[in-house]
This record gives C-alpha cells, structure tokens and sequence, in this order.
C-alpha cells in the first residue's frame, strides 16, 4: 500500500474540517447510548441548507481516522493522519452541540475496546503499537486549553488499571523444555520425527499469550507516548506517580514484551518527573530535585520504593549467605536496578529536614548501604550514585566518617610488613568485610565527596570534613597498596577517594590536610606504577592497567595540581594563603618530589601499558595549554614546575617525534601531535617577544630538519584512518607551514631587494620549489577540507590550522612586494604558470584569506565565533583594528568578514590578480545549472551543505570592493591603460552571457509552469540573474573610469540584455538595478531610457535605490 496518497487524504481533510461550517442543532440532544453512529446521526441530522458535512459524515471522517490509525504501520502516515485527527476532535469538542462532543466520546470507546481486545497475538502489537498511541494523544491533545479536561483521565485511568490487571492476575508460566523430550544422538526416523513435531509445536504456540498480555503492552505505549508530550505535561503530572509504580513492578512480568514496554513507559517517567540527564556530569540538565521535594510531590512513591527495597536487600542477604553459586536473576531483585537508577537522579538536600518525616529519603540508607554487599559491579555502581541523593548537607559528615570508619584498618605490625597478602576475612572477627563490601564503600565514598561534598558552599565545613576524613583514610592506607592488598580495583578506587578530596582541598584555603593527602596520594599512586608483576598473573588483566592508569592521574595531578574537573585548556592551581609554618612544613615534606619527577614522567611517557602513556599525555597536553605554565612561575609548587619547565624546553620536542615513531595506539598518536601543536604554538607566540635559541621546536630547526618533520606527517596522513589524528595532524602540518612562511618571506625580500639583477638571482627560486610546492600543497588541503560537506570537526581543525599557519598575517609583507603595472594579456594563464616567487607567494596568501572567509560563513556557530575573534587579530591597520577591538568586545561574525575584505583591498588592492580573485569568487556564486524539471523543490532533493551561507552578501562586497580598488582607477601607460580596458571589456562580455544564457533556460522552463510573481521571485532563480547583472554593473563602473573610445558595443550588450530578462524584471530588485544600469549609460553616452529598457512596472522604481542593500 503506497502511504502517500493516505496521509494526503489525512491532512486534506483535516484541513476541510478546520474551515467549513459544523451543523448546529438549536434543540440539544444526546445520542443514545447503545445506538450505533450512524444510525444516531440519521436520528439527529440537522436540515440545515449551509451544511458541508452532516453528523454522519463527521462520523465516517472519524471512523476513517480511527481505522487508518489502528492498521497502518508506516510512521509518516501514522503522523499526518493523528495531525487531521486532532483536528477534527478539537472542531467537535469546541462546538456548543453536544452531539459533536458525543463523536469523541464514542471514538474514545471504540480505541478502548480495539485497545482491550480479547484473544490478541504477537502480530496485533506491531512496533511501539504503531498507530495506537498516536490515536489516544490526538484525542488528549484535541481538548480545548483552559476548560476542563475529561477524556485525559478517563483514558490513563483506564491505561493504568489494564496495565495492573496483568500484575494481578498473572498466573505461572507454563514452558516446555527440551528435558521432557529425551533425545539420542543417533539417526533414527522416531527421534527426528520427534524433533520435527517439538519445533512444530513450539513455532505453533510461539505468537500466543496469555490473556490480557498484548492489551498491557499497548497500555504501557500508550502512557510512554502521553508522559513523553510536552503539551500534555501538566495533565498527565498527577497520575505520574501511580504510572512509575506499575512500570517498575512490571519488570518482574514473565513475558518480554511486557518488560519491554515497561522499561520504555518508565523511562519516559523518568525524563518526565526529572529532566534530561547530563551524561558528563551525572546530574539533570533541569527539572532537577532534591530527595525531599520529589517525595513530597510525589509521596506515594516512598512507601512503596521502602517496601521494594526492603524485599531487594532481604534477597541479596539471602544470596549472601546462601549458595554462590545461585542464578543472578534470583539475586537481584527485578525492581532494584530501576529503584536506584531514580534515586540517583535526586540531587541532595540543602536544608535540614525535620526528624520523624514520613517522607525522609535517608530512611532509605540502610538498604542502599546494604547493596555494597552486592557480588554484581553494576548494582554497587548503581547504590554508589543512589546513595548522593539521599544524603543532607547536614548528615554528610556523619554519613561519610561512618562510611570510612567501617573499612578494614590494619594493626602496625601487620601494615609494615610489605610483602604480606592480608586475608579480609581474619582481619577483624568481629567484623568481616569481602572485597565487594569495600569496593562498594569506597565507591559510595567517591560518589559522596563528587556529589555532595564538592558542592558545598560553606568553605570551613568542607575542610573540617576533608580534615577528620583524611586521618581515618591514613589509617586505612594499605588499601592502596598493592603490596599489602592484591585486589587493583581497590586500590584504583582508594586512589579515586583521594584524588577526590585533593581536588576538594585544593580549592579552599590550604591547610596542613592538603599536603597531608597530596603526600599519601603521591606515595600510593608512584607505588601503584612501579608494581608491574606483584600480583603474578601470566594472563592480561584489564583492572591491573585500569589501576595503572588511574595511579599515573593521581600522581601527576597530585605533583602538578592537574585538576580532572579542570578543561584541558587550563589547569587550576590552589589559592595560596600559606602561613610561614605551613610553607616550611610544604619544603620539607616535598623535598624528595623533584628529584625523581623528570624520571617519572619519562618513564610514563615511554610505558609499555597504553593506558599509562595515554593518562600522561592527556595531563601533558593540560599542562601545555595551561595559562600559568607559560608565564612566570610565581606559586607555591615553582620547583615542580621549573623542573618540568626546563625540561621541555630542550627534551619535549625530541621526546615526541620519538614517541611518534614507535606509537602504535591511534589515541596516543592523536595526543602526541596535539602535544607537538601547542607545544609549538606557544613557542612561536613566545617567539615574537624574544628569541630563544636552547628552546626545542620547529622554529629553531633549519630548513633540512623541518622537511623531514613535514614529510612524516605527511607520512601518518595518508595512512591514518582515525579522524581525531586527522584533525591534529591538519594542525601541525600549520606548524611547519608557520617556519615555511617564515624562510619564504626573506626569500622574498631578497628577491625583491635585487630588482636589477632578477634574471641572475632565477635560480634561487629551483632551491625553494619545494618549499612553494609544500605550501601549496597546504593550501589546497585546507580548501578540502574546508568544504561545508566535510563533517565539522574536519572543518574546525582547517580552521584552527589556518590561523595556526600565520598565512594570514603575511597579506601586508605580500601587498608592498607584488608589482602594480604588470597588465598579462591572459591573466588567467599567466597566473598559473607564473615562475615568480612573489606572486606564487601572494597567490597563496589570497587562497587562504577567501578559504578563511568561506569558514567565517560556516553553518557551525563555535567555528565562526572563535574563526571571526582570531581573524581580528591579523588586521595590522589602526582603522580596522579599532573597529575590531573596542571596548574589548569582539565583533559581529558579518561585520568581521566586511572587515577582512577592507584589509585585503587597503594592502593588496593595487595587485591586479586580487581584482581577479574578486570577479571570480563572483562568477562562480552566479553560476548555476538549470535543472531539467519545474522550478518547485522536490521532496527527495538534495539539500545544500551549508544553509548559513550568504552568496548575495559575498558577491556585493566583492562588486563594490572591485568599484573601490586603485587598480581600477590606476594611471598605466596608455599600451597598459588599453590592455586593462580590454580585460575589463572581455570579463563584462563574460557576465552578460552567463546572465543572458541562465534566463533562456528558465525562460523554457516558464513556459511549462507560472510562478508566482514572475520567476526572478524565485529563490534558485534570483541570486543567479542578481549577482550577474551586479558583476555586469560593477564592471561597466569600472569601464566608465577610464577612457573610452567606442560605447557601440557597451549599449549593444544592454540592449540586448534588457530583452533577454525582460521577463524577469518583475522582482523589484532586479528591476532597480538593471534601471542603474541603464541610468548609468544614459548619463555616459547621452541614450535615452526608451531605447535600452522597456517600460517599468508602476511601482517598482525605487528613488535612491542601492545595489549594495546587504551592506548598509
């Protein structure tokens, strides 16, 4: 069944109903109740003349709706038709006829019994109920705004008690196994024909269900359709809590179908009673709540979530003590996963809650704390982020020290012994713990200073936490060792705890707890990389390399305070308010860190466990990018610093083509040339201020060292296939073009200081050919990708690479080189086999520029924003610089692409190759291939790249640029002064056949289908026949500045133009501006307006008309 021609009809009679007139009975009445439709509008059809649609026929649309509805399973049918079904129900339900609204009512009966049906199969569910849904939301959202709604929660009520009735009436599952059938495995026909005949029977019974199964599953897609609307959010809020009540209980159904409806319904609950969650920080982007207004909204919720998990954790300790080797679905409880899941997305409390509240959410606590036992990681995850939420600033210390407290502490002679394995379970008779019981004590411990303790705002609570936390940790230590404790996912996650807390301390005041934990982190965290084989496996093991990984954050950001929280572009030091007590105490506790830091951090570099290399060069990058590693080091950790500092000024860039050559792991390579971008990045930015030679990188290396840096990434480009080395390897590759551009521009002085003895000084240019080809090569690279098809990290990379490469600063030095009165003949020819340096130099200066202006009109709002600030910073002329910098405000992105076209017509406008660039960046936005078919977009079309794109604003800043530049106005000789006449004669001529032959085609296509307003109106048809016709009256500006000898053939080509687009000249603008054209000859050469143009239309001459509207 073709779904087009059906969801037409859908919307074209939704559209009928919205506009013609409904009957009108002035006698009320009422259908009878058990009378069918149409016999009840037979009944009660008004005999009124101005009637479009009777009752009947209003019952016959509906019923059309509601049969389409329930049979139809393509999405976009199903879609249109609920848009004219809505429609209809809401014409009737705002009628004054109580007839009308009695259709509705009627219609919401029939969806109830066709959704309730008896002896339903598989094959009536279909996906997501398919059109199910859609009918009951159309007839929900057709009640009128502000008057009180009646089928809304006579629908849910019903919903929801369907979806209870299978809770209540479930019965046991009767399966057949393949243990009643005993078969052998031999070839005998009997044991065959009993396989045949099980298969057969259970393919026979597999569609069938109990009673009551299929109709649940509707009513639970149903509710996730209605809680998913956003215009319904307010009327289904009161039945949200009984809804999230049966959803969660019927996670325990034996039926699949069931469960998975269910878990669709309570995650549309979820988003709904909480808001979206943020992914990267753990929390709801909005509609968030804390743990006491969510029960006090929601207060049913809190016996029953009790009462679950009270059942949940009596199960886990009968699992606990019982058998280990019992099934997982018999342990964990169907309903704890989805309970601490909607625990966790409570934030916590930041009052004080009353003592013998009911609806206390730390009454939870003992049944969260008991899921630590849990032999299943997921489920201690799960409790860890459920236990934040219930927790109050005000119980947080005690909650957090009870937690501590309860870990295994070991005596002092048991502790110095390094080399013992510590048994838990003889640690403490009293008191045994398993190595689950502290991984899920440690994690509620990480969750809780994450969550809890990070966000408080009181300064001096945070550090008397942090300070009475520590000195129980201390004692606890060993479970950091991986001497003492032989288990890498408890020392990973004591680690964690500490690192949390540093993180914590760091940013308040620092106090003696703040080197106490960055001394035992700094201990553990170098013991946990030195051990390699401690644990003495043969096999790989993935929590051995995740301890590693996470040892190698902990110390570096421990030595160098990198903060995890912190973004890489900037590494958060601690505020410094030391005492002169705590600031020796500081020297004399971190004596011993410095020495052994270089080695450390060489040795991380060079791990043979990626994770370790991978977690040290992200830190490594942070440092780079950091704002206080740059300057002057004047904080507390300085000899940490100058260490690292002098180390990477003669080492980094060594160490990293090292690294880059034996790296096999994609993600270390993407780090790796990050690291080598930044590193030199900062270098060269340190560069302009003042020179230093004993610093390592691209910019103190010699032509010879730079090639081969080029060439290798060259290398790693055509061979990777991982599209974040892609990025960072178009951003180094700006590195080396930086030191090109660097040797090429005193090439070019040179070159340009010998003018006298050019012919002798030829040959230097075969000594730098590979240096042009190089940066050629860039160029062309960076217009790839620069593309709007490319994807968008692609073109931010060609982005960042162009400002990188410092191409863009060098259109001043090219502007006072390049000749002024060379006039080529063939300028398009002669360009491009140009031998001369300085115009294959300016050449790729003006590439970039145009490449960067076509970035500066990206569809990607962060590319433009960041692209339009660092272009503002290569304007070197005092006018533009301070339109780009006052006030400190950066510019409007439009505004910054004026602003670049200002600058390259002030330094290159007297180069006649620009003049160039600009005629054909207006060509080719006025070129356009005529389509075959009609003028009206299909719906299959390909659409444009990049719909932010403003050709028309592009093209009149480069016509009226081309009007303005002194090379159109220069004083050649007059052999040169006629060559340029010429030029300017042939590229008009070229406008003027573009613009004629693009309005023959349309001209055929106008025959066949009439636009509206004339065919200039349309959108594929304006900017060709705009932009053409504003080249041709650019040029013919330009024409009119020199001298002319003959006009003939400039009125010819009007002439014959204006009755070429005659037809279209019924768009104002069009039409205003071939009348400049006009007004423009008429002025030059004394024609009259009756022998170039036909008659205007009345009121389309506009007085004072400008061709450039887009740029005032």
């Amino acid at each position: 069944m073709n779904y087009l021609p059906i969801f037409q009809v859908s919307l074209l009679l939704g559209t009928i109903i919205r506009k013609i007139p409904l009957p009108i009975d002035s006698c009320s009445g009422s259908l009878k109740p058990n009378l069918p439709i149409s016999n009840a509008a037979n009944a009660l059809m008004p005999r009124m003349s101005n009637v479009v649609l009777d009752l009947r026929q209003l019952g016959q649309v509906g019923n059309h709706f509601l049969e389409v509805l329930l049979k139809m399973k393509h999405n976009g049918a199903i879609d249109k038709t609920r848009a004219g079904f809505t429609a209809l129900c809401n014409r009737l339900l705002c009628s004054n006829d109580p007839r009308l609204c009695k259709l509705t009512e009627s219609w919401m009966e029939q969806l109830m019994e066709r959704t309730g049906a008896k002896g339903q199969t598989v094959d009536n569910l279909l996906r997501r109920s398919a059109g199910i849904p859609a009918a009951f939301i159309a007839l929900f959202l057709s009640e009128p705004e502000g008057a009180p709604k009646k089928l809304l929660p006579l629908a849910l009520r019903w919903l929801i008690d369907v979806a209870k009735s299978s809770l209540l009436g479930s019965s046991d599952v009767k399966s057949t196994t393949v243990d009643s059938c005993k078969f052998s495995l031999t070839n005998s026909e009997h044991e065959l024909d009993c396989i045949n005949h099980f298969e057969s029977k259970v393919l026979e019974n597999s569609k069938n269900r109990d009673e009551g199964v299929v109709p649940t599953v509707h009513a639970f897609n149903v509710l996730r359709t209605a809680f998913d609307d956003t215009n319904l959010a307010t009327d289904t809020s009161g039945f949200a809590a009984e809804a999230l009540i049966v959803s969660i209980r019927s996670f325990s159904s034996p039926y699949w179908e069931i469960r998975n409806s269910a878990c669709l319904a309570y995650s549309a609950l979820v988003r709904r009673m909480m808001g979206f969650l943020n992914v990267q920080k753990r929390e709801s982007a909005k509609h968030a709540l804390t743990g006491l207004e969510f029960f006090h909204r929601y207060p049913s919720l809190h016996p029953f979530i009790y009462d679950e998990l009270k059942i949940a954790t009596e199960l886990l300790r009968g699992a606990t003590s019982g058998n280990s080797e019992s099934n997982l679905a018999k342990v964990v409880h169907p309903s704890l996963c989805p309970i601490l899941i909607l625990l966790s997305r409570l934030k916590p409390s930041t009052v004080a809650i009353e003592s013998g509240d009911d609806l206390d959410p730390f009454l939870f606590m003992p049944f969260i704390r008991s899921c630590s036992t849990q032999s299943n990681l997921r489920v201690r995850i799960l409790a860890s982020r459920a236990l934040t939420g219930l927790v109050s600033n005000e119980k947080l210390s005690t909650v957090l020290l009870n937690i501590a407290s309860e870990l295994p502490c070991l005596d002092n002679h048991t502790s110095a012994s390094p080399t013992s394995y510590v048994k838990l379970d003889l640690i403490d008779e009293a008191h045994q713990a398993s190595y689950n019981s502290i991984h899920g004590m440690l994690l509620q411990l990480s969750s809780l200073l994450d969550a809890n303790c990070r966000n408080l705002a009181d300064f001096a609570k945070k550090g008397k936490i942090i300070g009475d936390l520590i000195q129980v940790l201390r004692k606890r230590s060993w479970i950091a060792s991986p001497q003492q404790c032989p288990c890498p996912m408890l020392n990973a996650s004591f680690l964690s705890v500490l690192d949390h807390m540093l993180s914590i301390a760091r940013k308040g005041h620092l106090s003696e707890n703040f080197y106490v934990i960055c001394d035992l982190l700094l201990e553990l965290s170098a013991e946990c990389l030195d051990i390699k084989d401690c644990y003495g496996l043969s096999y790989f093991d993935p929590t051995i390399a995740e301890l590693r990984k996470q040892a190698a954050i902990s110390y570096f950001s421990c030595v160098l305070q990198a903060s995890e929280e912190e973004t890489e572009e900037a590494i958060r030091m601690p505020q410094t308010f030391l005492s002169p007590g705590l600031d020796m105490l500081k020297e004399a506790k971190r004596k011993n860190v410095c020495a052994g830091l270089q080695d450390r951090l060489l040795h991380s570099l060079s791990d043979s466990s990626y994770e370790v290399r991978l977690a040290t060069l992200k830190w490594l990058l942070k440092l780079i990018k950091s704002r206080n590693f740059s300057n002057e080091v004047n904080h507390q950790f300085s000899s940490e610093i100058r260490i690292v500092q002098q180390w990477t000024k003669s080492n980094l860039q060594p160490t990293m083509m090292k690294l880059l050559d034996s790296e096999k792991y994609h993600r270390c390579t993407h780090y790796i040339l990050r690291i080598i971008f930044g590193w030199n990045l900062l270098q060269f930015q340190v560069l302009s201020n003042k020179v230093s030679v004993d610093t390592s990188f691209v910019g103190n290396l010699d032509h010879v060292s730079v090639t081969w840096f080029w060439d290798k990434l060259m290398s790693l480009y055509e061979s990777t296939r991982h599209a974040k080395t892609q990025e960072a390897l178009i951003c180094c590759m700006a590195i080396c073009v930086k030191q090109y551009g660097i040797l090429l521009t005193s090439h070019v002085l040179t070159y340009t200081e010998k003018e006298t003895s050019r012919s002798s000084e030829l040959h230097d240019l075969d000594r730098f050919s590979d240096l042009y080809g190089r940066i050629a090569f860039y160029v062309n690279l960076i217009k790839e990708h620069s593309s709007p098809s490319e994807p968008v990290d692609i073109r931010k990379a060609a982005a960042e690479s162009i400002v990188a490469s410092g191409l863009l600063e060098l259109a001043e030095l090219a502007g006072t080189c390049v000749s002024t009165h060379d006039i080529p003949s063939e300028i398009a020819s002669t360009y491009s086999r140009s031998k001369d340096p300085v115009s294959m130099y300016a050449h790729q200066v003006l590439e970039v520029w145009f490449t960067c202006i076509k970035l500066l009109e990206d569809e990607d709002d962060e590319i433009r924003q960041k692209l339009a600030v660092d272009v503002q910073k290569c304007f070197s002329s005092g006018t533009s610089k301070h339109d780009c910098d006052s006030a400190g405000v950066p510019t409007q992105v439009e505004k910054v692409i004026e602003l670049s076209f200002a600058h390259l017509s002030s330094t290159l406008g007297h180069w006649i190759y620009y003049f160039e660039y600009l005629l054909q960046w207006v060509r080719n936005a006025a070129n356009y291939v005529v389509s075959k078919g009609d003028l009206v977009r299909r719906v299959f079309d390909k659409e444009i790249d990049n719909h932010h794109e403003e050709k028309l604003l592009l093209c009149q800043l480069c016509c009226y640029h081309t009007e303005k530049l002194p090379v159109s106005r220069s004083c050649f000789d007059k052999p040169s002064r006629a060559e340029f006449r010429n030029y300017l004669y042939r590229w008009r001529r070229e406008f003027c056949n573009q613009l004629m032959s693009f309005a023959k085609d349309h001209m055929e296509i106008l025959r066949e289908a009439d636009w509206i307003g004339g065919v200039g109106n349309h959108k594929d048809a304006f900017l060709p026949l705009y932009a053409n016709l504003l080249g041709f009256y650019a040029l013919t500006n330009c024409i009119f500045n020199l001298e002319i000898d003959d006009g003939t053939r400039l009125l010819f080509d009007v002439i014959e133009l204006g009755r070429t687009i005659n037809p279209f000249l019924k768009n104002p603008l069009i039409c205003n501006l071939y009348f400049l054209v006009v007004k423009s000859h008429e002025k030059m050469f004394g024609a009259t307006s009756d022998q170039l143009i036909c008659p205007p239309i009345d009121g389309l001459l506009w007085d004072g008309f400008d061709p450039y509207f887009l740029l005032r």
